[in-house]
């Protein structure tokens, strides 16, 4: 049975936040004149300890980012039947290389693919005939008022017959060897699934797919090397998974209510005892989104769905038998952007009480702790860095000025996605909004 929402819980743990954080900044500001309510002190260090806190956590992952050990493989009796999953919602400029892609897999064992048409408009089912005519591929249909990319797989999973489940995006990329890649990850008993290596391929169509390649190449890359070198929260990305049957059943599926699925997924197979490997050998190349508008929709679900995970899961994460290390990298990966926001947000609230109010505002954060803090981690980005980079000093600045002018639409989307957050999680209201493809050479 596919888990549903609890919207109690995500109600409590919304306020929980809301109300911390209110505190926080309650706490912060005292009066210097209180008969005139015109002066205030406000007193900001608890910033800084965030700060400090993120910036020492995120250096240790980025420099454990710099291992390159694969993780251990498995021997199978016979190799597992694997079932492709491509669910596509009005995806014709793009399902056709994702399709062709799969079908030339070289892989020993069984192998089936199967496209699940969600409802497409656009021309995709006409495409898909097609291709069904020429390939051999099973086109299956979702139900009518199916919801997101959960409910497609789910169909996806119902037409399958394999015990190993391999999902790709419509506009996935990939060599003919990334499943034989993967399958052997896959083979020690407590291993639920394995992620690929997330890539782009249109990096060079403008200034903000740039920054995407960036980011697939190297920090996603890095972060989630270190997470399996400190057997930290290994996560499912989507597009590029492999996961066994047995262990997608143990844990109830696709979640159907889930923004994100593949974090959901990932979460439950986590608190259930299974483990996530990642294999950045096996490379899959997708399509990043060319608009600003198309990024920060895609990056408001993405959010979102952390928000989602966190408010669903947070008490059975605090109460779980994970190992500290994975449970504490799991608080930080689904919190962190919001953490890191809310810590922004508050400082510009201080600073509108000092000018609305005209206030006195001591801001006490102790300049040689901070720039301590900036400095290590700017070392350890840029030593991490070389891993993927190399020893060349222009394209090292070069990268990690375009990451720190990439990362300021966090502090849009947070903002939005926290908007959202609070009209669902009070209406119950969905909204699954697809990442919008352009197509071109592949």
């Amino acid at each position: 049975m596919t888990p549903r929402r609890r919207p109690a819980v995500r109600h409590l743990v919304l306020a929980g936040v809301a109300a911390g954080w209110l505190a926080v900044v309650v706490q912060g500001i005292t009066y210097r004149d209180a008969l005139w309510f015109r002066y205030y002190v406000v007193n900001v260090v608890w910033l800084q300890d965030v700060v400090l806190v993120l910036g020492a956590l995120s250096a240790v992952i980025l420099l454990a980012g710099r291992s390159r050990a694969r993780p251990p493989a498995g021997t199978w009796a016979s190799l597992p039947a694997v079932s492709i999953l491509i669910p596509a919602k009005d995806e014709v400029r793009v399902i056709e290389g994702a399709v062709r892609a799969a079908c030339a897999q070289r892989y020993g064992g069984d192998l089936e693919v199967i496209v699940v048409d969600d409802g497409s408009t656009d021309g995709t089912g006409a495409l898909l005939e097609r291709l069904q005519a020429e390939l051999p591929i099973t086109v299956v249909q979702t139900r009518p008022g199916s919801f997101g990319k959960a409910e497609a797989l789910q169909a996806g999973v119902r037409a399958s017959r394999g015990a190993v489940l391999a999902v790709l995006d419509a506009d996935a990329r990939l060599a003919p060897d990334v499943i034989a890649t993967m399958v052997p990850l896959l083979a020690p008993p407590r291993v639920a699934a394995v992620q690929g290596r997330r890539l782009v391929y249109n990096a060079g169509r403008n200034w903000l797919t740039r920054f995407q390649d960036d980011e697939y190449r190297i920090f996603q890359t890095l972060m989630q090397r270190a997470r399996q070198a400190l057997g930290g929260f290994v996560c499912l990305a989507g597009n590029g998974l492999l996961v066994k049957r047995e262990a997608l059943d143990a844990v109830g599926g696709w979640n159907a209510d889930a923004l994100t699925e593949d974090i959901d997924l990932s979460v439950r197979l986590h608190l259930a005892g299974w483990e996530i490997r990642y294999c950045a050998e096996a490379q899959i190349w997708e399509e990043a989104v060319v608009t600003l508008r198309d990024l920060l929709r895609q990056r408001e679900r993405w959010f979102e769905g952390a928000l989602q995970c966190l408010g669903e899961y947070l008490p059975t994460i605090l109460r779980s038998g994970l190992p500290l290390v994975r449970k504490v990298d799991m608080l930080f990966f689904l919190s962190g952007s919001l953490v890191g926001a809310l810590a922004a947000l508050t400082a510009y609230a201080y600073a509108l009480v000092g000018a609305l109010l005209e206030a006195v505002v001591y801001v006490r954060l102790p300049g040689p702790l901070v720039a301590w803090a900036t400095a290590v981690l700017t070392a350890a980005t840029l030593a991490a860095l070389t891993t993927e980079v190399g020893y060349h000093p222009l394209r090292l600045l070069g990268v990690m000025a375009r990451w720190t002018l990439f990362s300021f639409h966090v502090l849009v989307i947070v903002p939005l996605a926290v908007r959202r957050y609070v009209h669902g999680a009070l209406t119950g209201a969905r909204d699954w909004r697809k990442t919008a493809h352009e197509g071109g050479a592949g």
